[in-house]
């Protein structure tokens, strides 16, 4: 295996994140088996500055959305952007510093998030270091636009422009972070929009760029119906990052922001059938059964679908009183992200032999590894909506009978209804941060004593 120090292009550049990537993976389910263990077994453990839900919350956040959302932006630009655009990186040199930089800004964030734990603000952002991250960001987003200005074809491929849009929207996210907001309002409505852009929107930009390459070019499949992509970019684009709010239902959220919030969920149906029909009819022409990753990738699509119809059915006006302010937001934000994953560990096992020179051996190493995750992750996804639906409908029964269920007798019911729920999130946490060891370990072992392969050129034009 060669890693240069300084790449000489987009190709080894690649290798160093497909490197970074499942050490970050591990570093995120890590962070969020500590954050479930402590809330299981609160009463063992001292609680102090550490050992604090708030804190361990707080740090598991900055690990996956942070530090690992970076990652999978870093790699999925670097093979994904150019080849989709047909050319050269334009100032290559200055994109790899600047690749160098969004990753090394979220992991100082996590670093400073554990040492100075006062200095983060209402996003989860460390306050010292929003604005290097606001500037790293935005030289991504220029580098990224004139990528797209030097491309002198009036068309570009579709993951192309999934990634630019995930770049737009995770400077977005940047921009609307806030050190002080002293209004409680103001800091509710700045983190649901920090969330819709960073999350619902970024996250599911860079898994429809990963899935639109995986479905066609390994499977020698043909895109069926460019505008039906184009439906599921700019309908995603304009309703995504408005669809956080309703999770606020009853709070101090103005109504109309609610409402507006409701409406626009429902309309997410549109570019979620035009995604699932391109998607079914580019597979029914793949020409190639793919590598066993393959099936994780039509995995990472049906959970990403599951997620998008909870996200729609949460909207109805009988259910929305039951999940708001509860644990069913993290449903979504664990479907998006999980798909993301999913995709991307598939992205990974197809470019070790397109990268390394290396062939993935398929053993059952492999086979537990995907069929750990095809199980763990709608049991996840499933839990914790039993936990968000539990939740909301005792707090509203519980305070229509007068007797709140956030402290004594009324939380101890509570706690019996969804105690076990959050025990059974422990269990499926560490079962998720051993197989994310044991890809860490497939990945290693495929690098390094894989049967020897051809690796991939890639040609690009200087025009």
């Amino acid at each position: 295996m060669k890693l240069k120090l300084i790449p000489k292009n987009e190709q080894e550049l690649s290798k160093l994140f497909v490197l970074i990537f499942p050490l970050t993976l591990l570093l995120s389910s890590f962070t969020s088996f500590l954050k479930d263990a402590y809330f299981t077994f609160a009463n063992l453990i001292p609680n102090n500055r550490i050992f604090n839900y708030g804190f361990l919350d707080t740090i598991n956040n900055q690990a996956t959305y942070g530090l690992l959302f970076a990652t999978c932006i870093c790699l999925s630009f670097t093979y994904l952007f150019s080849k989709s655009l047909g050319r050269i990186a334009v100032l290559f040199p200055l994109l790899f510093l600047t690749l160098l930089g969004l990753v090394g800004a979220e992991f100082l964030d996590l670093l400073f998030g554990f040492f100075y734990q006062d200095r983060i603000n209402v996003t989860g952002n460390s306050s010292l270091l929003i604005i290097l991250k606001i500037l790293v960001g935005f030289g991504l987003f220029g580098l990224a636009s004139l990528n797209l200005l030097a491309k002198k074809e009036s068309s570009i491929f579709a993951s192309a422009q999934f990634i630019y849009g995930a770049v737009v929207f995770y400077f977005i996210s940047l921009l609307v972070s806030r050190s002080e907001l002293v209004v409680f309002t103001d800091s509710l409505m700045i983190t649901s929009l920090h969330t819709s852009t960073h999350v619902y929107v970024g996250v599911s930009f860079i898994f429809l760029a990963i899935i639109h390459f995986l479905m066609t070019k390994p499977l020698g499949a043909t895109l069926f119906n460019k505008t039906l992509t184009a439906i599921t970019f700019w309908g995603f684009l304009f309703l995504l990052p408005w669809t956080n709010y309703k999770y606020y239902f009853g709070s101090i959220i103005p109504n109309w922001l609610e409402n507006v919030s409701i409406y626009l969920s429902l309309s997410l149906l549109i570019p979620l059938l035009a995604f699932s029909v391109n998607y079914v009819k580019t597979i029914q022409t793949k020409e190639d059964e793919g590598n066993k990753s393959s099936s994780l990738m039509s995995f990472s699509v049906v959970i990403f679908l599951i997620t998008n119809l909870l996200h729609i059915i949460s909207s109805f006006e009988n259910i929305l009183p039951l999940v708001g302010l509860t644990n069913f937001q993290n449903v979504i934000n664990q479907g998006y992200i999980g798909s993301l994953v999913l995709a991307m560990i598939s992205f990974v096992y197809y470019l070790i032999p397109k990268l390394f020179g290396r062939s993935v051996k398929y053993s059952r190493l492999e086979d537990l590894i995907f069929s750990g995750l095809k199980f763990l992750y709608p049991v996840l996804l499933i839990n914790n909506f039993l936990i968000g639906v539990n939740s909301g409908y005792s707090w509203n029964a519980g305070a229509n009978a007068g007797s709140p269920t956030i402290y004594g007798e009324g939380f101890s019911i509570l706690w019996s209804v969804v105690g076990i729920n959050y025990s059974t999130n422990t269990f499926i946490s560490l079962l998720l941060m051993t197989l994310s060891f044991l890809f860490f370990i497939s990945v290693v072992r495929s690098i390094s004593s894989g049967d020897v392969t051809t690796v991939e050129e890639m040609v690009f034009s200087n025009e």
